[in-house]
């Protein structure tokens, strides 16, 4: 396979410039940085034309994970890189904001497979120069609560591949044989994922050959064994009638925003198997990761600008991009290559022209997928540490019956007049105060939480163009009702917090929207369904578009998460450089492992 992957970077043109996973970038960890004043100098350098580098050879459209990773590579490897950000902040989904003095997270509540020596730590350590910390979260790291108040029956998920899978078997004892044999297919499944990736690397003629002949059918596992065609809950059903073995099974399904029924069991192996030996929660917050990446990327001379919104990428008379179009002022900025993490709905609808987007082999897709489902989202502020108030450093899956497929089901299916009388079925806590370690240095005698749910652009679009906090009595009402709705899951729960909160907001669709640039204020990009892992759908969302001088990142081009948001961003710099970077990371890897190992 990575001989595969290696070979399809040298079909076309020679290498641009140095390797950028050569060496070790790795330095000793420097203490915190806490002052404002100096965390805003890296993320808050708002955009003005004198900023902006000469002789630029990249830009990025957003600072999202996939569009730093990027970034940063291909600055190591010599380009000049500018990333424009939209927000006042740069980080996308990994940006915080603070509100009456309580830093709330908007996207980063846990990641898996960061333990020493993972390719994905190898990776993240390198982009950050080794000084992005994680802490994993406790060893209980998910629960699951089977209804409300005194009748819910909770399930702990252990840390530990092998714990994980007796746990499970110690609390449905009679399921042995449906367990193990559930976790035997994940296990062969999530591999296949790379498999899935080879139709995004290989080159597009390549892709498209393997895809229009059927022989991807034959060639690719993932595909050859049914995890795409298979969905989860057709899985589950095979496999046991116990509906609350199949809800534990499926509890992750929020992680990508998709139904038992509707998804592939591919990606829900993936994701449940990313978490085999727990999570973790970056030390300082999830800030911390633009923070640091933003750090290595100006030590090469880049730059990431904020305020700068991008209203439209240039082309000339033969289609191909070469600059784009910034802010009110319309100040145009030039580059050989444009780099989009903004997302294939609004760089194809919004940011193109009209011909050279339609004009796309990318552009019918987009349609054809759909956008992911949006989501809800109550941020609370309570006094008292997170020792003192006994708060998990761990997630909370609150669900109102066992049947998790029906019950969301219906609840997505409700219509906007119906918002007011809203039943939420489902809810994920997080306590960010308690899963990191350094919070109590920056906010002392506080914590925070955050309690999201899935949600229907619908039901919010008609306040789409009224401003924040001006969107009217009838907005803050429906807030109100939902806030409330969240609040009691939480307080249930956890009743020494009762009387503990002072702060409490809700962030809707819309917010999603205006803070995130998400035109539906989805949640994940475009729908991770049946159809965005077709075949089809697979070669054409890839990094490297149809379009001279245009390319994507983020995770419309491989997936949904952060990890698979990072691994974008990687793959995008190597069609760019041309040399196959993830073959150079697992190398580096392994150079690192026998180098450290030899320290002991």
């Amino acid at each position: 396979m990575l001989i595969i992957q290696s070979i399809s970077y040298r079909v076309h043109r020679l290498d641009l410039g140095k390797n950028p996973l050569a060496k070790d970038y790795r330095l000793p960890p420097e203490p915190g940085v806490f002052d404002a004043k100096a965390r805003n100098a890296v993320l808050k350098q708002r955009f003005k034309a004198s900023q902006v580098p000469e002789k630029l050879d990249v830009i990025v459209i957003g600072s999202g994970a996939g569009g730093l990773t990027a970034a940063v590579l291909l600055s190591r490897a010599g380009l000049k890189v500018l990333v424009l950000e939209q927000h006042d902040q740069a980080g996308g989904c990994c940006h915080t904001f603070i509100e009456k003095g309580f830093e709330f997270d908007t996207g980063i509540h846990y990641i898996g497979d960061l333990q020493d020596g993972t390719i994905d730590r190898t990776l993240l350590d390198q982009l950050t120069c080794g000084q992005l910390r994680w802490a994993p979260l406790d060893d209980e790291f998910d629960q699951i609560v089977v209804g409300y108040s005194d009748k819910a029956k909770i399930y702990k998920l252990k840390s530990g591949a092998e714990r994980y899978v007796q746990h499970l078997i110690d609390m449905f004892p009679g399921e042995e044989e449906a367990i193990l044999k559930f976790m035997e297919l994940v296990k062969d499944a999530a591999p296949t994922m790379f498999w899935y990736s080879l139709l995004k690397i290989l080159p597009r003629r390549i892709a498209q050959f393997l895809v229009y002949s059927g022989l991807y059918k034959l060639v690719l596992k993932c595909y050859r064994k049914g995890y795409i065609d298979a969905s989860l809950q057709q899985v589950l059903d095979r496999l046991t009638n116990n509906k609350e073995l199949k809800l534990v099974l499926a509890y992750l399904c929020p992680d990508y925003g998709v139904l038992p029924k509707d998804v592939p069991f591919l990606l829900h192996a993936a994701v449940t198997d990313h978490f085999a030996e727990g999570a973790f929660y970056p030390v300082g917050g999830s800030s911390e990761i633009a923070f640091h990446m933003i750090k290595s990327i100006e030590k090469t001379g880049g730059k990431v600008l904020v305020q700068a919104p991008v209203t439209k990428i240039l082309c000339d008379g033969k289609g191909r991009a070469y600059g784009v179009q910034v802010g009110k002022n319309s100040s145009e900025i030039y580059a050989k290559y444009i780099i989009s993490d903004a997302g294939v709905g609004n760089t194809f609808n919004a940011l193109l022209p009209e011909a050279v987007a339609k004009s796309s082999f990318i552009y019918p897709t987009i349609a054809k997928v759909g956008p992911s489902v949006s989501f809800l989202t109550t941020f609370i502020g309570f006094e008292g540490s997170s020792s003192d108030l006994k708060l998990p450093a761990s997630n909370i899956w609150v669900y109102a019956t066992e049947d998790i497929g029906e019950a969301l089901d219906k609840y997505l299916s409700m219509n906007p007049e119906d918002i007011e009388n809203i039943k939420i079925p489902f809810g994920f806590i997080s306590f960010p105060s308690a899963k990191d370690p350094e919070w109590e240095k920056k906010y002392p005698g506080k914590s925070s939480a955050l309690i999201i749910t899935l949600a229907k652009w619908e039901w919010f679009s008609k306040w789409k163009d009224e401003k924040v906090r001006h969107r009217g009595d009838h907005y803050e009402r429906i807030k109100d009702i939902i806030g409330r709705q969240m609040w009691q899951q939480c307080l249930d729960l956890f009743p020494q917090l009762d009387g503990k909160k002072v702060y409490l907001e809700v962030g809707t669709p819309v917010s999603n929207q205006y803070y995130l640039a998400c035109p539906q204020g989805e949640m994940y990009g475009l729908d991770q369904g049946e159809q965005r892992f077709s075949a089809d759908a697979a070669w054409r969302l890839r990094m490297d578009t149809d379009i001279s001088g245009l390319f994507i990142t983020g995770q419309d081009s491989l997936s949904c998460g952060f990890s698979a948001t990072v691994l974008s961003g990687l793959f995008c710099a190597s069609k760019i450089l041309n040399q196959g970077l993830y073959s150079e990371l697992l190398k580096l890897r392994k150079t690192i492992i026998k180098a450290d190992r030899s320290k002991i």
